[in-house]
Formats: C-alpha cells, sequence, structure tokens
C-alpha cells in the first residue's frame, strides 16, 4: 500500500512539474479586432467604385470621380485602416488607378454592345488606348462574329450563290435575335 502511495505521489508531482513547465499560452482577443475587415485593395477594386467612376468618365465629370474617390477614403477610415493606406486612396496614384480599370472596362463594354449590334470596334479602340492588352481579343471575338454571320448568310442562300441579301438578311436575324433577348427580363 505504501508503494502505491508513493507512486501516485510521485506522479502527482511529475504532473505539477511537467504542467508548470509548459510555455504559457496567452490570449490576445482584441487581436482579431484590430484587423481591418477590409484592404485597400479592395476598395480600389470595388464594384460600386468601379462602377461609379465609369458613370463619371461617360458623363466626363472630373467631381464625381473625387466624390467617388472621397466615399472610397470614408470607408477606408470607417474600417481603420493605417494612414498610409488612407493616403494612398487620397493619391493621384490612386485616382489613376480608378480611371485606368474604369476605361478598360469601359471598352469591354463598348465591345459588347458592338459585337450585338454588328460594329466595328476600331473608334472603340483608339478611344481605351488603356485595353491595348485586350484588342487581339476583342478583334477575335468580331471575327468570330463576323464567321458567324456568314454561316447563317450560307444558310439562307441554301447551296445557290451567296448574295449581299442573304448577309443582310443574316444580320437583320442577329440584331432581332439579340435585341428580343435584350428585351426579356433577365435576358
Amino acid at each position: 500500500m505504501k508503494v502505491i502511495i508513493g507512486l501516485v505521489i510521485l506522479l502527482a508531482i511529475g504532473a505539477v512539474t511537467w504542467f508548470s513547465s509548459q510555455p504559457e499560452q496567452v490570449s490576445h482577443p482584441m487581436q482579431n479586432e484590430d484587423l481591418p475587415v477590409i484592404s485597400r485593395q479592395d476598395i480600389l477594386d470595388a464594384s460600386d467604385l468601379l462602377d461609379g467612376v465609369k458613370q463619371a468618365l461617360a458623363q466626363d465629370d472630373e467631381d464625381m470621380i473625387d466624390e467617388w474617390l472621397s466615399k472610397a477614403v470614408d470607408v477606408a477610415k470607417s474600417a481603420k485602416l493605417p494612414k498610409q493606406d488612407i493616403s494612398y486612396l487620397q493619391s493621384d496614384m490612386a485616382k489613376d488607378y480608378v480611371i485606368f480599370h474604369a476605361k478598360r472596362s469601359l471598352f469591354n463594354d463598348a465591345v459588347e454592345q458592338a459585337y450585338y449590334a454588328l460594329t466595328s470596334i476600331d473608334d472603340i479602340k483608339t478611344q481605351y488606348p488603356e485595353a491595348q492588352d485586350l484588342f487581339a481579343n476583342a478583334d477575335k471575338l468580331i471575327a468570330e462574329r463576323n464567321n458567324i454571320l456568314e454561316q447563317i448568310a450560307s444558310e439562307l442562300a441554301n447551296g445557290e450563290q451567296l448574295t449581299d441579301n442573304h448577309r443582310d438578311t443574316a444580320r437583320q436575324q442577329w440584331i432581332q435575335r439579340f435585341n428580343a433577348q435584350a428585351d426579356m427580363p433577365n435576358g
């Protein structure tokens, strides 16, 4: 019996020694609260900011661009971003960044409209040089559209000689189809 009591005492002393030698884990409950929930980049890439700057560019309204950037700064302050992030959002670099990306988005929107309206994109490319790296893909898209139109015209010709009348009819069908889709809810 004395041996069992001695073993229990030794185990208890060993357990106390072992637990007391473990590194103390300090809990910092405020640490997660100190981290912002949004980053400077999240603000710069926000769809609301992009859409607002696109609208301002379309209306050629410099003051509206500044208003949108001011809203971005307000968001940064509310999120308690570091001062250097807030300063960046107030800088010309941030303004140039959002304008650059808004113009690229406007280019994509204009190409999409030209695609469905069966118009050229040459003027669009001139208007948005910021999207120069997108030009090749846009040209490819328009070429594919034109190939589809030729296929439709060929089907309309039904094996006969392809004429401008067939091409015009194909163009009319194309435009009617996409106008009908645009008029549909969620279309």
